[in-house]
């Protein structure tokens, strides 16, 4: 009997990937299977890598593309799992077309995330990087601090744009700090969940106009890229704070910069990026008052642990005949050709 090929894109020793496996699954089970971390750079190789897949792990750090080309050559996969939240790389249509479930790991880091998005917050709002850098110098600012402007999250307007997993999380772990809790979302909850979450609807106008401190929770899309641009950030309070841990892409990077230099906003905090990892041209660098981080809100070791486990458990399930979950493209397996 042929032996199922699973190929792994992500960069992962394939000892390693095997060893996880064999934790979920029997050994004639394991005995079915022949695992290939795939170590090409061009997309022939690619091509020809996924030829014969039965079923693929995607690659996490998002870099290399699974385009409609490279799905319809995949003919005998029935399953792609991406190993993260995000799976933009992937043309989950064409592989809706083509038969093949894609997954991803959904809910595998939204604590991780929405900590990481209240750890900016306060961040910019007490301005935590000047006062650790002035420190560090020796230079004892207590007094000139305030003259920065230091805040306090108590009593602001924060407005979350996207009210999904993350979203709500934000929103509960916020509402301790005691502000205003506003949200935006093209699907609005039920009065029972706003009550329950202490959140009021807005429009995505009113919210830009009305936060003091805005964090996005939406995947991109074509209709959430740039959604933060020139003509929104122009709407905002200039005490605003704008936080972005979702896609770089949402946020026109060249008008944010461009507003924290001319002072129009008050400050950013930043996980991720239009081109990742960092390009030494971006506008952001160079902006005063936003705090940096690269894309790791959601890489705590917790948050790899629930991914790995989501995975392997996902690929198990396909494996025995099983439908996956967390399908992302309304997919059911295939039979294999």
């Amino acid at each position: 009997m042929t032996r199922k090929r699973i190929v792994v894109l992500s960069p992962v020793p394939e000892e390693v990937t095997k060893t996880l496996l064999k934790a979920k699954v029997t050994d004639d089970e394991i005995k079915d299977i022949h695992l290939v971390s795939y170590t090409g750079s061009s997309k022939k190789e690619l091509i020809e890598a996924v030829s014969d897949a039965y079923v693929i792990i995607g690659d996490y750090t998002n870099n290399i593309v699974m385009d409609a080309e490279v799905i319809r050559a995949a003919k005998q996969c029935v399953f792609i799992q991406q190993p993260s939240t995000g799976f933009q790389h992937i043309d989950v249509d064409e592989a809706a077309r083509q038969g093949i479930s894609v997954a991803n790991a959904a809910g595998a880091n939204t604590f991780a995330v929405a900590e990481h998005a209240i750890m900016l917050i306060l961040a910019c709002l007490k301005k935590l990087p000047l006062a650790q850098e002035k420190t560090k110098r020796c230079e004892w600012a207590q007094d000139e601090m305030s003259v920065h402007g230091v805040f306090e999250l108590y009593g602001k307007t924060l407005g979350i744009i996207g009210m999904g997993r993350i979203g709500k999380e934000v929103a509960t772990r916020a509402r301790i700090f005691g502000p205003h809790v506003i949200y935006y979302d093209v699907n609005r909850l039920s009065p029972k969940e706003e009550e329950e979450l202490g959140v009021t609807y807005r429009t995505f106008d009113e919210l830009t106009r009305e936060s003091d401190i805005i964090t996005t929770h939406v995947p991109l899309a074509p209709q959430t890229e740039n959604m933060i641009n020139a003509e929104r950030i122009a709407t905002m309070k200039r005490n605003a704070i704008i936080i972005n841990v979702s896609r770089g892409a949402i946020v026109d990077e060249v008008a944010l910069a461009q507003a924290l230099k001319e002072g129009r906003i008050q400050g950013a905090g930043l996980d991720v990026f239009s081109e990742e990892p960092i390009s030494c041209r971006n506008p952001v660098l160079d902006a005063p008052n936003v705090i940096l981080t690269p894309h790791i809100a959601g890489a705590t070791n917790e948050s790899r642990v629930r991914i790995i486990d989501m995975t392997i458990d996902n690929v198990a399930r396909v494996l025995r005949g099983q439908e996956p979950i967390n399908v992302v493209n309304e997919a059911r397996p295939r039979i294999s050709l």
